[in-house]
């Protein structure tokens, strides 16, 4: 009996006459409902398209993929459709270094690039992982990491079995996060804006400031109280830096088909 493949790219709300799109990458152990409240706080005219890899929500009957290039291959052909359109990626963690590789292999493949790159809470790709390394943990000590991240509320830790179910997909995203290997490329002619928190011990500020090297065009660092998960208190500051992009680049074509 083959497993039915569900789709990588949702769209809770279609906006048919957006005028750009907004993919959304989510973090390890994370699928596409992280994205659920950023709908109502965009601007009218950019579509949210979330991204849901195997192994999360009602993807859960596949199996989570643990390497980025295997996401990646098995994204862009849904993506293909959705570039006659201008894109703006954001990701948080793992879904930054998602994002920023389905990048490099649209550049590869000569197809049209994000306009925005919005990166949150992830180490310059250059840097490589210097981290713990999580994904060979057992158990009792992933649920460990779990709890100190501060991602999960802390209520599911005493639903039994809530937590244990999701620890497969966590050691394959950390899997995906920690073996990725960069391979020095040029950089990138996409503006990139850089997120982070002040207090997270994962990602220091130096390795988001080295995603300055990443990109040829602007670049942008703006730290947050908070640690590895600030985004939840500073979701509304992030999501107007996204709609101030999307309305700058909105005026520069104008003025460029005006000239």
């Amino acid at each position: 009996m083959t497993t039915a493949v569900r789709p990588w790219l949702r769209a809770p709300a279609p906006v048919p006459g957006a005028r750009a799109r907004l993919l959304c990458f989510p973090c390890a152990g994370s699928g596409s409902m992280m994205y659920h409240p950023w709908r109502p706080l965009l601007p009218a005219d950019l579509e949210l398209w979330q991204v849901q890899p195997p192994g999360r929500e009602d993807r859960t009957s596949e199996p989570p993929l643990t390497h980025v290039s295997q996401m990646v291959d098995a994204l862009l052909p849904e993506l293909r459709p959705l570039l006659d359109k201008p894109v703006l990626f954001f990701g948080h963690s793992m879904g930054a270094l998602l994002a920023y590789t389905l990048t490099l292999r649209l550049r590869e493949e000569g197809l049209p690039l994000p306009r925005h790159l919005f990166l949150s809470a992830r180490p310059a790709p250059q840097r490589g992982h210097r981290g713990p390394t999580r994904h060979i943990l057992d158990d009792a000590a992933l649920l460990d990491v779990l709890r100190e991240l501060g991602g999960t509320p802390e209520a599911a830790f005493s639903v039994p079995g809530l937590v244990e179910s999701l620890l497969p997909l966590v050691r394959a995203d950390f899997t995906v996060s920690e073996t990725y290997r960069h391979t020095p490329v040029p950089p990138l002619d996409v503006p990139v804006s850089v997120f982070g928190g002040l207090a997270d011990r994962l990602v220091p500020t130096e390795a988001l400031e080295d995603w300055r090297e990443c990109t040829r065009d602007r670049f942008s660092l703006r730290l947050f109280p908070g640690g590895h998960f600030y985004l939840h208190d500073a979701l509304d500051q992030i999501v107007q830096v996204i709609a101030d992009a999307h309305a700058a680049t909105g005026s520069r074509q104008s003025a460029g088909s005006v000239r």
